[in-house]
């Protein structure tokens, strides 16, 4: 049904048109896939013959330490076989290894109109899942999805699953959904700022600006010189103590104006200094020009 030819292609890179190549899997195949530090797991390719009820199986073996259990189904053949076969290894597996993943792959779909796989993926699901319900194994879920290796279908598919494999994926998802949220923050921030130059030449000293978004978050711009402004992030309950928030902003503006007033001085300083160190006082210098006597220091 195409089981090689998938494993081939999403972790092999190998091309669509190769596979045609392969030939078919007569023995149990394992591969080690270490992509990152992230996934790292074995892939065991079963041949379509195996009989799991087959008193020299071990599926104590095979399934109590697996993480998920693919199923793929060819959805250009009559399916039937499959399904009665799906059940079989799906119950089986299931009463070994309750916590294992059950993933049904409706496969080679690229030959097939939009609302054929659309039907043949209702159609397995349903016959799959009643099949479950007269066995008295209503909690046993399977999760379905419509894969080709001619598209993104099967990379997306295998995603999906290998996701589901990671025990840290929450955290993740946590991380990359406080980066989102960050970098729309910053977009937002960014986008203030450029409204309020759009809007002045240049900033006041009444300059502000409120943009309250649908999180319960305010955006609260003030100016703090004529090229600086700050933007606070606030939550809504907060800004109500709004002359308090104005009160700390103008310590803020005074305490940055006193830090680049320090600054300008020594750097003036500095220039003296240098000008003063060059040559001999009143000496004659190459471009004509005369440097200032020590005794009578020059401010910029």
């Amino acid at each position: 049904s195409g089981k090689s030819s998938i494993q081939k292609v999403v972790f092999h890179k190998m091309s669509p048109n190769e596979t045609l190549f392969l030939e078919s899997t007569n023995k149990i195949v394992k591969d080690d896939i270490n992509n990152s530090s992230f996934v790292q797991f074995e892939i065991w390719d079963f041949p379509g013959q195996i009989d799991f009820f087959d008193p020299t199986f071990d599926s104590e073996m095979i399934f109590g330490g697996c993480g998920a259990l693919i199923y793929v189904i060819d959805a250009q053949d009559d399916y039937m076989d499959a399904l009665a076969k799906l059940h079989q290894t799906v119950s089986r597996a299931y009463k070994v290894n309750p916590n294992i993943k059950l993933e049904v792959f409706i496969h080679k779909v690229d030959g097939l109109s939009d609302d054929h796989k659309i039907e043949t993926q209702r159609d397995i699901h349903q016959r799959a899942n009643d099949e479950l319900a007269d066995a008295g194994l209503d909690n046993v879920h399977l999760s379905f999805y419509l894969t080709s290796i001619y598209d993104h279908s099967i990379f997306e598919a295998f995603s999906k699953v290998v996701q589901k494999l990671i025990p840290q994926l929450p955290t993740l998802e946590n991380l990359l959904n406080i980066l989102i949220s960050i970098g729309l923050v910053y977009e937002l921030v960014a986008e203030s700022v450029l409204r309020e130059e759009n809007e002045s030449s240049a900033y006041d000293s009444e300059s502000s600006s409120i943009i309250k978004l649908n999180n319960a978050t305010i955006l609260y711009l003030r100016e703090v010189n004529r090229f600086l402004a700050l933007v606070c992030i606030l939550r809504e309950d907060n800004f109500d103590r709004h002359g308090l928030i104005d009160y700390n902003f103008h310590c803020f503006r005074k305490a940055i104006q006193e830090v680049f007033e320090v600054r300008l001085k020594s750097q003036q300083g500095m220039l003296v200094g240098t000008t003063i160190g060059s040559s001999d006082a009143g000496s004659p210098q190459s471009n004509g020009m005369v440097t200032p006597s020590p005794t009578k220091p020059v401010y910029a």
